[in-house]
């Protein structure tokens, strides 16, 4: 560890909160209820665009309502959001959840998805949250799973708009088997790593329940397909997507 990085390891540790700089510009952010500096919040990639009804891909031809991949794909998921692209400090932000012990950041960008997806017309037929789960072994490596954290934030965010508020599971979905790292593997790749990798216990909990399935990113959509499909398969009369990134078609 480097002179610079050891002096602000020092200050985040003895000085400021978790958020002590910016994950993305690496300001230093003085005693704050922010997790960003204002021109790196202001500057994130929000989707804007249309976006595909059943995933929340953004889409570029105002005219379809569904994306590419979801209708090659037959997707198994009914409704879907996506609050940022994968791009730029889209990416940033994700990293820095997912591999600098950022978990409080997780939670505050779930927040402001939660206070967003008040808009979603379907939000308020979820029964349950869940996130997708890390296998044990990642996560006592990492010490939280990400999508956890950002479930807790949505949560959060739905409770500051709305009177009835799904609950969060962390137990109902299950990984059972560790899976390699998905990064820069193809969709068919991705699939045969993911197949049997996930299981449902406490199945009467989710009978006929709509259920908010929560990932960090949308890329070829093999997580959120498999995890879908286990929760169905198990009695779940549906399931929609919220995903903190996701890929343009």
């Amino acid at each position: 560890m480097n002179l610079k990085q050891t002096l602000l390891t020092f200050l985040e540790n003895n000085l400021f909160l978790k958020n002590g700089t910016c994950p993305i510009c690496g300001k230093v952010l003085f005693v704050t209820d922010r997790f960003l500096c204002h021109q790196c919040e202001d500057d994130l990639p929000r989707i804007n665009n249309p976006t595909c009804v059943r995933c929340g891909r953004p889409i570029f031809d105002a005219a379809r309502t569904i994306c590419i991949p979801y209708a090659k794909l037959k997707l198994p998921f009914s409704s879907g959001y996506a609050y940022l692209n994968y791009a730029d400090s889209g990416k940033k932000l994700v990293h820095a959840i997912k591999f600098s012990d950022r978990p409080h950041l997780g939670i505050w960008v779930g927040t402001q998805m939660g206070a967003a997806m008040v808009q979603c017309h379907w939000i308020n037929d979820v029964d349950l949250i869940i996130p997708v789960p890390l296998h044990s072994n990642r996560q006592s490596e990492r010490g939280y799973n990400q999508s956890e954290k950002i479930a807790q934030g949505i949560q959060k965010g739905l409770s500051q708009k709305m009177t009835k508020v799904p609950e969060l599971s962390t137990r109902i979905l299950i990984r059972s088997r560790d899976t390699p790292h998905q990064i820069g593997q193809g969709r068919e790749e991705r699939l045969r790593n993911l197949t049997g990798a996930f299981n449902v216990e406490h199945i009467e909990s989710i009978q006929n329940k709509t259920i908010l399935l929560v990932d960090d990113v949308l890329t070829t959509g093999a997580t959120l397909a498999e995890t879908s499909a286990t929760l169905l398969e198990a009695g779940a009369a549906q399931v929609c997507i919220a995903t903190l990134c996701a890929v343009a078609e």
